[in-house]
């Protein structure tokens, strides 16, 4: 991945919760989502963005596990079906 995954993870969630409220930005790729104060919506809406930007099916999404940033994005890069070669390209298929 070409990307800065952080930098792509932290926007995600600004996407998702857009009232940021108590939720942290990850800083490493070590970081938990459970530290973060990501709840399950949080979750789904999130996947659901990386999911598109990926191209990634919602069975498959459904059944992602992980607890960390980095396990994320390890699921990510064995589940996807696009390539993204810079943030900007990502945040259009976010869109």
């Amino acid at each position: 991945m070409n990307i800065d995954f952080i930098k792509l993870f932290n926007e995600i969630v600004r996407l998702a919760k857009p009232s940021i409220g108590k939720a942290s930005f990850a800083s490493s790729m070590e970081d938990k989502f459970k530290e973060l104060d990501l709840d399950s919506l949080d979750h789904i809406m999130m996947m659901m963005y990386f999911g598109s930007i990926y191209e990634i099916e919602e069975e498959v999404l459904q059944q992602s596990k992980y607890e960390t940033v980095g396990e994320l994005q390890e699921f990510l890069e064995k589940n996807k079906t696009r390539d993204i070669e810079s943030f900007e390209q990502a945040m259009e298929y976010a869109k």
